[in-house]
């Protein structure tokens, strides 16, 4: 309950407002005959659905879970390297054994500690959704921002013109305190969607960027401004990975999950499974 209260806070503040908005500001626009509220009315409940609709799906959506490795513990695991180099891409990239989850944990993988899993492409975790931020819901979380922002920014300039055109103002204290919360909000909003799409232009995420992970060094993973927003947008959601055992029992396990020393994924190589190849030829 207490790792939910932010997720619940943050939905009763988001329809609290929202509904005296539209119980309040907006009964008393459609009565203005002085200018047709209806068309900017309809778009901002049109943002807000969107909004809603983003938010629940960053919340509830798997963020890219790897499962932990199940009885397979045994006397060598102390004499486990920490870390390992591979090649993927051409390029060399260390992974990190995970002692929690007892596997080497794949390119942009971290352990978030509030969840206890291994996410791949970690973002952070956000406490307002109750969830991780990874590969497979990093899109919904940036339209989230994104939806919100205008959402805001539409129920702001509303509430504004309400309390300019209402004498005296105290007569309309709803539209006036949805007012207060819009302007308390709509600047870290603004700029925490503003920090996302300079890390989306670079390539990066949260973790790498907190971390300086690439500081110093060229990044492997970007492939230029416009094209880190197309594949943000248009490719296909990644399917998860929780029960991606049972189809290892008729494939290798694989190749960079393995304690051995450092493995070179080669498209000819018998031992590479058809999801390891994927990891080769695509953007990772």
């Amino acid at each position: 309950m207490c790792k939910a209260f932010p997720f619940i806070a943050a939905m009763v503040v988001l329809i609290v407002t929202t509904g005296a908005f539209n119980a309040f500001t907006v009964r008393h626009l459609l009565n203005d005959e002085s200018f047709n509220f209806i068309p900017i009315i309809v778009l901002s409940e049109i943002i807000f659905v969107f909004t809603l609709l983003n938010f629940l799906q960053t919340a509830f959506t798997d963020p890219g879970v790897l499962q932990k490795e199940a009885g397979e513990e045994s006397d060598n695991d102390f004499h486990t390297p920490l870390f390992k180099n591979v090649i993927i891409n051409n390029m060399t990239v260390r992974l990190k054994y995970c002692d929690t989850c007892q596997f080497y944990r794949p390119p942009r993988t971290s352990h978030c500690s509030m969840c206890n899993r291994c996410i791949e492409n970690f973002d952070h975790h956000c406490p307002w959704v109750n969830n991780c931020v990874g590969r497979r819901n990093y899109r919904f979380f940036f339209c989230f921002l994104m939806w919100l922002s205008l959402h805001i920014l539409f129920t702001l300039s509303l509430c504004v013109f309400r309390c300019a055109t209402v004498r005296p103002l105290w007569s309309d204290v709803p539209s006036l305190v949805v007012a207060i919360v819009c302007f308390i909000t709509v600047f870290p909003i603004i700029g925490l969607l503003s920090f996302h799409i300079a890390l989306i232009k670079m390539g990066l995420t949260t973790n790498e960027q907190v971390t300086h992970k690439f500081s110093g060094s060229e990044n492997p993973y970007t492939h230029g401004c416009a094209q880190n927003f197309i594949n943000l947008f248009c490719k296909a959601k990644p399917l998860r990975y929780l029960g991606y055992k049972e189809l290892c029992n008729q494939k290798p396990r694989l190749p960079f999950l393995r304690r051995e020393k450092g493995y070179k994924l080669q498209p000819n190589d018998e031992n590479v499974s058809e999801y390891s190849l994927q990891v080769e030829n695509t953007n990772v």
